[in-house]
């Protein structure tokens, strides 16, 4: 039998490979909402762009015409998939790149030919024995089961209900992630929860950083894993201000002429931190990739110091509309990979969050530093979706060390 002759017998859905493609390659969100694998699609060209999409993905890129076919140029598969043309065909082919829920119709159909693949692979594999009647037809039926058919990102309201169910029977109470700060953390039942997204607000200087910082410390103390994402600050300053709200002195370098008790301080509090179960990246900017490293980095919570600092390289019209999708990208990191993101707010001239109202629709817990009386100060929650609202901590801001204490 002639090669082609048996490529035309195998089962597959081209329309199905080429709309489910196309859609990925314009929408790259669409992989997160399936188990997409590479051995769905039949045509290897289509093989090629897949493993590019979910590689570009991966790595936080957005989708992008260009940076794909530079991907493809750069990883040897641009002519495997015809080359500009190819790429250019495949890319247009499905007028609705947003249509998650088509995407997820052509996939089931993908899913479907797989199972007549691999059944056909299977029959060819045990001829002798099909012949012979002593073929092991379970395997067979293995190859028709529906745990393909499911899609891992959908639960059911049966699921969702023994979830609850299981929930409300625990007798251990949920993680809570503390500040540091005795007297907040019993105002927030013991901490922020995972799965949420805390604001600190303040005007310049107010003390959000030395709020993140003072509760990253406080989670890593507890053996919570972190990742601070500095887009205003280096990552020495970052270690500078931990060291210091550690040991409980300002660290300073030698040339300023530091007491040997402080220096013995500041040494300590550094092999600490050294300890600590803590990244920091002080060189991305942008939500997606943000996004990226969250997605391949197990952690318990993440700082994000601040949201007006962030970018986002999505299609906003203004920078109101960038700074709501930042932070709607924030909550679903939050909820999708089950951390706490913390980060943190500049307040207008009026006392309101700035640039955006969405920050506090987003937000589970708003939480702004008021400054009356330098240094005392007052931490209100202005907004906690589990607990209790316009309450306040009072507490006093030291900015030497980087550190709020309970006043």
């Amino acid at each position: 039998m002639k090669p082609e002759i048996i490529k035309s017998a195998v089962p597959r859905s081209d329309f199905a490979e080429t709309a489910a493609i196309s859609i990925i390659l314009q929408n790259y969100d669409a992989l997160d909402s399936a188990k997409w694998e590479e051995d769905l699609f039949f045509n290897y060209s289509n093989q090629v762009l897949f493993r590019a999409a979910k590689k570009l993905h991966e790595d936080g890129a957005r989708s992008d015409l260009f940076r794909l076919q530079s991907h493809l140029e750069a990883s040897g598969g641009f002519d495997d998939v015809g080359g500009h043309h190819g790429v250019l065909t495949a890319f247009e082919a499905y007028p609705a790149p947003k249509d998650i829920e088509s995407a997820l119709e052509f996939r089931r159909d993908l899913v479907k030919t797989r199972k007549y693949r691999r059944a056909l692979k299977l029959l060819e594999s045990s001829r002798q024995d099909v012949l012979s009647m002593s073929a092991d037809l379970t395997k067979l039926a293995e190859c028709f089961s529906t745990e393909d058919d499911e899609e891992p990102n959908r639960i059911t309201l049966k699921q969702q209900c023994s979830e609850l169910l299981t929930l409300l029977e625990s007798n251990s109470p949920p993680i809570r992630l503390k500040t540091g700060i005795r007297n907040l953390d019993n105002l927030l039942g013991g901490g922020f929860e995972k799965g949420t997204v805390a604001v600190f607000a303040s005007e310049t200087s107010g003390g959000k950083s030395i709020a993140l910082i003072q509760t990253a410390l406080s989670c890593c103390s507890d053996n919570y894993a972190g990742i601070i994402f500095s887009l205003e600050m280096s990552a020495s300053q970052v270690l500078t201000r931990l060291v210091s709200c550690k040991c409980g002195v300002q660290c300073v370098p030698q040339y300023s002429k530091p007491s040997q008790e402080q220096s013995k301080a500041i040494l300590k509090g550094l092999s600490n931190i050294s300890l600590l179960p803590l990244t920091i990246f002080d060189s991305i900017s942008d939500i997606s990739e943000v996004e990226a490293i969250c997605r391949k980095t197990p952690c318990d919570f993440i700082v994000l110091d601040y949201i007006q600092l962030c970018s986002s390289s999505g299609n906003a019209e203004n920078r109101e509309q960038q700074i709501s999708e930042i932070v709607r990208k924030l909550k679903l990191i939050a909820l999708k990979n089950n951390i706490c993101v913390l980060t943190a707010s500049q307040l207008n001239d009026g006392g309101e969050l700035r640039e955006s109202r969405a920050i506090g629709h987003h937000a589970d817990y708003v939480l702004n530093i008021n400054h009356r009386d330098h240094p005392n100060a007052e931490i209100s929650i202005t907004k906690n979706r589990n607990g209790e609202r316009f309450v306040f901590a009072p507490v006093t801001m030291n900015g030497a060390i980087s550190r709020f204490s309970d006043r």
